[in-house]
């Protein structure tokens, strides 16, 4: 009889919980960083600077795992900033794949900033590691502006605001960066 209560009971409870909602993953730009999140091995990390865009350092990234010389190279985008009582420095890193179709968004921007238009539009890519690149036509004063956002803080985000002439100049550093990888 206990057996019998206890088995209908069981049933009764599965039945009302929820069933698990199954999560669907966009299709993404980036595999992630597999070589350098390995645990109980030695890894091995170089850095080559490629190049500085305002205050971005731009970074060739090699991570080799000693034990099977697997490898990977990344792009890394170091940001660098200091206040009153800090200095922090953080990189954030985009693979090839991510790097190419990044190069061919911002050249998709750099024409439309050569079509005449007399609305507000806005472009955005953002970057697996969450760094947001990004334009924005401003009607009133006709007028594009082209930003970098780098996550950072709580609350806080860190934003680089730059010309026509200084995209032109960060595709060409991202170009020179995809041909190093």
């Amino acid at each position: 009889m206990i057996i019998l209560i206890s088995c209908v009971l069981s049933a009764w409870v599965s039945a009302q919980t929820a069933p698990t909602p199954t999560v669907q993953r966009s299709n993404t730009t980036s595999r992630g960083l597999t070589v350098s999140s390995r645990k109980g091995t030695l890894i091995e990390k170089k850095i080559i600077n490629l190049g500085r865009f305002k205050n971005l350092n731009i970074q060739k990234i090699i991570t080799k795992d000693v034990s099977d010389n697997a490898s990977e190279t990344l792009l890394g985008m170091m940001y660098e900033y200091e206040t009153f009582d800090e200095i922090s420095k953080k990189t954030l890193t985009i693979d090839k794949n991510e790097l190419g179709k990044l190069i061919q968004a911002l050249q998709y921007v750099e024409q439309k900033e050569n079509d005449k238009t007399h609305q507000e539009i806005k472009y955005k890519f953002v970057t697996m590691s969450n760094i947001e690149f990004g334009s924005v036509y401003r009607e009133k004063v006709s007028l594009w502006v082209h930003y970098i956002k780098i996550p950072s803080h709580y609350l806080n985000q860190n934003i680089l605001e730059f010309t026509k002439d200084e995209l032109k100049e960060l595709i060409a550093i991202l170009k020179k960066a995809e041909t190093e990888l």
